[in-house]
């Protein structure tokens, strides 16, 4: 029941505990809010230690009407509310939260496939990894997402989203059918096509500026297919010959389907005690007939390993690229920094300037387990989405290769950080070729011209936000005011 009764609540407010008493009584049974007291308080902290919101309190909350309970809460007593679903947010802007309530969306975690096979109804709480396998038993569908099975669907979709089907099928956003939203004032509307239009366009590009998804519903796809993937590993000598090969393929192959390359930099001193070497997986439907021709241009290198594996159904892609919700990618107790750039295509002397620093840096043993990311994903689905149909930024749909060293660290020690920021900003200055950055790679510092595609759009977007949220209570994940 909503209380709308001021006198109910006391006029200063001073405890998680007080909390505790206040809004308790008014969530569902199944929710459950966490203080400093309580023994899963631990668990609350993002995957990112030094990305530090300073919570009060964790709402575990489980049905809408708890996240509009929070919100009512959160304002009457003037806290502010960070909604989080996966926790692998690393932005700096994060940070600024301090002293409010987190509002935990992970119980909100089901999907839904209609009977008609074409959209499924998700939860704002959901991983990536349990929508795949959820759709897939579900007559083996799909949906457009990401490439790490611990990220939450709803948070890249918001910010574009990124996905080895979107050359079939575009962005993750260009997917969305609709969206139950929590506004700052606690009330729900649906923003769809035919309802509140305005903030459909702005929820599919830069939605974490404007309300709390408490569930969608998405176009699904199917998933029928087995995939096959060929992983090559190279020793740093081939590293101009790899880049120009990548290039060759893309310039003679603009029609790549659901073709993906995803590689990394990464530390072996087993395969090179002194540099970093160079990994590709090159991963597709099996009835690509591209997937062969990758291959063999690749393995013309004479990678120093090579495997080539079938038969994977998409249900267990996360798996087969390692990026499933136990591996190190979705480890929690490491910092974590991205640097992101943006290309049409690849630069081989700037990897190769980029490459020695990250070797630099990745010879210190405090800094040995980073990676540097470099992702190419098919390019006619996202092509063929009509410009200015959402507000993903236009070069977004023009860049199609994104790279990004990913520093990982322990500990909380300040110079550390440092360093490591020192050394992921040498990266990103000698190899990008423009200003522009991928909004959920953004680490914070960027000018938001360059996130959110020009003065125009932001502008849009901005007036969009005086509509929507007048008193700017979501503007911590790298807010557009």
């Amino acid at each position: 029941m909503l209380i709308d009764n001021e006198s109910q609540f006391p006029t200063t407010w001073n405890t998680s505990q007080q909390l505790l008493e206040e809004l308790g009584p008014l969530l569902s049974e199944t929710a459950t809010i966490l203080t400093p007291a309580s023994t899963g308080w631990d668990q609350t902290r993002s995957s990112s230690p030094r990305i530090k919101p300073q919570f009060i309190a964790s709402v575990e909350v489980a049905t809408e009407k708890d996240v509009q309970e929070t919100v009512k809460y959160a304002n009457r007593r003037n806290l502010h509310f960070l909604t989080v679903s996966g926790g692998h947010g690393w932005a700096s802007t994060l940070t600024k939260f301090n002293g409010g309530i987190r509002i935990n969306m992970r119980k909100l975690n089901t999907a839904e496939t209609r009977p008609d096979g074409k959209i499924a109804t998700v939860g704002g709480g959901m991983m990536q990894h349990e929508i795949t396998k959820s759709l897939y038993a579900q007559g083996k569908k799909l949906a457009v997402t990401g490439l790490c099975g611990c990220v939450s669907v709803i948070g890249p979709l918001l910010g574009g989203g990124h996905s080895v089907a979107q050359g079939s099928y575009g962005f993750a956003a260009d997917n969305l059918v609709s969206a139950r939203v929590v506004l700052a004032n606690s009330s729900v509307v649906v923003a769809s096509a035919t309802e509140n239009a305005d903030l459909f366009w702005a929820l599919r590009g830069a939605g974490q500026n404007f309300g709390i998804v408490t569930s969608f519903d998405i176009k699904v796809h199917d998933a029928s297919e087995n995939w096959v993937m060929t992983v090559v590993t190279f020793t740093q000598d081939k590293l101009e010959a790899f880049f120009e090969t990548w290039n060759e393929l893309e310039s003679e192959h603009k029609h790549t389907g659901m073709l993906v390359l995803s590689g990394l930099f990464f530390r072996n001193p087993e395969l090179d005690p002194g540099h970093p070497a160079i990994n590709l997986q090159i991963l597709s439907p099996a009835s690509n007939p591209l997937t062969p021709v990758y291959a063999s241009a690749f393995l013309s290198l004479s990678p120093i390993f090579h495997t080539t594996v079938d038969n994977i159904e998409y249900s267990n892609l996360y798996e087969a690229l390692g990026t499933h919700a136990e591996s190190i990618m979705c480890r929690k107790d490491n910092n974590l920094s991205g640097f992101p750039t943006s290309f049409s295509s690849w630069d081989p002397a700037a990897m190769r300037a980029g490459f020695e620093i990250f070797s630099e840096l990745t010879s210190d043993a405090k800094f040995a387990y980073s990676a540097y990311i470099l992702e190419s994903y098919g390019r006619d689905g996202v092509e063929a989405v009509p410009e200015g149909e959402n507000a993903v930024a236009l070069l977004e749909r023009k860049l199609h290769i994104l790279a990004s060293p990913l520093l990982w660290w322990e500990g909380g020690d300040e110079e550390v950080r440092r360093v490591a920021v020192g050394y992921g900003e040498r990266i990103r200055e000698a190899t990008r070729a423009n200003n522009h950055a991928y909004l959920n790679y953004a680490v914070g510092g960027e000018a938001l011209v360059d996130v959110y595609g020009g003065e125009e759009r932001l502008e849009r977007l901005r007036g969009l936000k005086r509509a929507w949220d007048p008193d700017n209570k979501f503007r911590f994940y790298v807010g557009i005011s």
